[in-house]
């Protein structure tokens, strides 16, 4: 993605928001031998923090108490275009999911992308409001 210097206020606010419930992503927490747990995320600080990466050697120990939080990659990268209104991340989104990588190799780099995206916006946000103070 670009640098924040691209990225309005008006923007960052508008990706940063915490939408109404109508609006919320579907996810899922997955749980081996206790079915399924139905849950949303309400922004992207939600999104970030709901992915959990696992490595290779976590997912071939899978044991009972083990936990899988997925969300389908699509849905996600059109979540973010639709609903968050980020068109920029949702590409970069789909570039990643372009690569046909099974999902748990997928996740780290949507982490990592969604989180550089919440740090640009917290950057211009804090610029923002440190040059409202002078």
């Amino acid at each position: 993605m670009s640098a924040s210097a691209t990225l309005t206020r008006e923007d960052a606010v508008h990706f940063m928001r915490v939408l109404e419930p109508d609006e919320h992503l579907n996810v899922v927490k997955m749980v081996p031998m206790a079915g399924n747990t139905l849950m949303t995320v309400a922004n992207l600080a939600g999104l970030e923090s709901f992915l959990k990466p696992i490595s290779a050697e976590e997912a071939a120990g899978m044991s009972t108490s083990m936990r899988i939080h997925y969300v389908d990659p699509g849905v996600l990268a059109s979540w973010v275009r639709d609903t968050i209104g980020d068109a920029e991340l949702a590409a970069g989104l789909d570039d990643i999911i372009a690569t046909g990588e099974a999902y748990g190799l997928l996740v780290p780099e949507m982490k990592r992308l969604i989180a550089e995206r919440i740090a640009e916006c917290r950057a211009v946000l804090d610029e923002d409001g440190q040059e409202s103070e002078q």
